[in-house]
């Protein structure tokens, strides 16, 4: 028999690379790991209101990581590669299986709940469900890691073409994402001032009754303010992303968990937990280059978009949401700093009913509440001024690849500013 010296030759050099891509992978997880405020070596009073629903960062990276890379492997073979228009195809049949499959399990639960008398009917329908959902699961464990892929591949192409990375088309890190539930986070705040001074992250398979269950733990301690929420995305390694919204957006949560684990790399991103104004920074920043980067992805799938990032803006659409919101922030700034504790609790309370009536199903409104969603100034429950900075000095570059870099090299709030009082000047000194 004869040996294809070249074919060994190829497949030799195919697992150098992937053993360097594995290596890098590796140490971009450590370094992300490093950086988290998720696990820590001493127990705080949001580790004990956590309890056993706590999400391990380390135990994800270890169960995850290695799987990702043996998908690679096969996609070197000769026709396991997809084009863009099979990738696009590729991805919407996975989320429209997770949709089924979601509106199936919501289907069983309702009904098992309706039916407490077990006639031969009902049990040979709930049969017939249960044997759907596991044909669903199966059907969506086969498509995830193309699917995957196609979503790496997609952000890859869009980073590229705005001149991320090094030569030769080499990202790092490179896009590696995980498509599923991302778990939840707990946050505490001060009562008498809207300010984060703890968070951790919680397992994903949590019922309503453990939100509220944990949220008490945490209130237990002296003027604190708690809050589970839900997240879209998580930027660990791979990054979490959730299958549960539609295509662009799931796009621009790919984007935005990507470019923090590019900026873990820079100032910008190593130095998020260094003060309040940079986690605005870090998370407004990513926002807004995430959503534009993520519709260029978008668009390389062969998507088109109405909307571009110059005229996407928060204030053009939900004006009752963020009107209310801005609106009770404020206030409740003014009475805490009165000293008027329940008086802004009871407001709050007041607001969240005005919110419900308006059809916004927010679950609860307290100090937590806005020093969480407060971190991402361009939406409704920030009174910060960096998003409009943010979105200035954004019009000052020509692509979105040059704005993530600019704003790589930041590691102070008061560079921000002087990069961004530089540009007004040059413009300025231009006319």
């Amino acid at each position: 028999m004869g040996i294809d010296l070249k074919s060994h030759k190829l497949k030799y050099k195919t697992m150098r690379v992937n053993g360097k891509r594995t290596l890098l992978a590796g140490i971009i997880a450590i370094l992300i790991l490093i950086s988290a405020k998720s696990d820590v070596h001493h127990f705080t009073q949001t580790d004990y209101a956590a309890g056993s629903h706590a999400f391990s960062l380390v135990r994800w990276e270890l169960r995850h990581l290695p799987l990702k890379w043996l998908h690679l492997l096969w996609e070197k073979y000769p026709g396991h590669k997809p084009d863009d228009a099979e990738r696009n195809t590729l991805i919407k049949d996975y989320l429209a299986t997770t949709l089924k499959l979601q509106k199936e399990l919501i289907s069983l639960d309702n009904s098992t709940t309706l039916n407490r008398l077990v006639d031969t009917t009902s049990m040979t329908q709930t049969t017939l469900k249960k044997k759907e959902i596991e044909y669903l699961r199966r059907k969506r464990e086969a498509l995830r890691g193309r699917a995957e892929e196609a979503i790496e591949s997609s952000v890859s192409s869009a980073a590229r073409n705005n001149d991320l990375g090094l030569p030769f088309g080499l990202l790092i890190p490179p896009t590696d994402f995980r498509l599923g539930d991302p778990p939840h986070i707990l946050i505490t705040s001060r009562r008498d001032k809207i300010e984060l001074t703890g968070s951790k992250l919680i397992k994903s398979d949590l019922e309503w009754s453990d939100r509220t269950r944990i949220e008490e733990r945490a209130e237990q301690y002296e003027n604190t303010s708690a809050l589970v929420d839900d997240l879209a995305g998580l930027g660990t390694y791979p990054a979490i992303v959730s299958d549960k919204d539609e295509l662009r957006q799931l796009m621009r949560t790919a984007a935005h968990e990507w470019l923090h684990n590019y900026w873990i790399l820079k100032p910008l991103g190593r130095n998020m937990w260094s003060s309040q104004n940079m986690q605005i920074l870090n998370e407004t920043a990513a926002d807004l280059a995430g959503n534009e980067l993520g519709d260029e992805a978008f668009k390389v799938l062969g998507n088109t978009t109405v909307n571009s990032y110059r005229y996407d803006s928060l204030d053009s659409g939900n004006t009752h949401l963020v009107r209310i919101l801005r609106e009770t922030r404020t206030g409740v700034e003014k009475m805490l700093e009165n000293g008027e504790i329940e008086k802004a609790e009871q407001y709050m309370d007041k607001q969240l009913w005005k919110l419900k009536l308006g059809g916004y199903n927010i679950r609860k409104l307290n100090q937590a509440y806005f020093a969480f969603r407060g971190n991402y100034a361009e939406g409704p429950a920030s009174i910060s001024p960096i998003g409009k900075e943010l979105r200035e000095l954004r019009g000052y570059f020509d692509n979105v690849g040059d704005f993530i870099e600019s704003i790589s090299e930041i590691g102070d709030y008061g560079q921000f500013h002087y990069l961004l009082n530089l540009k007004r000047k040059q413009l300025f000194l231009d006319k």
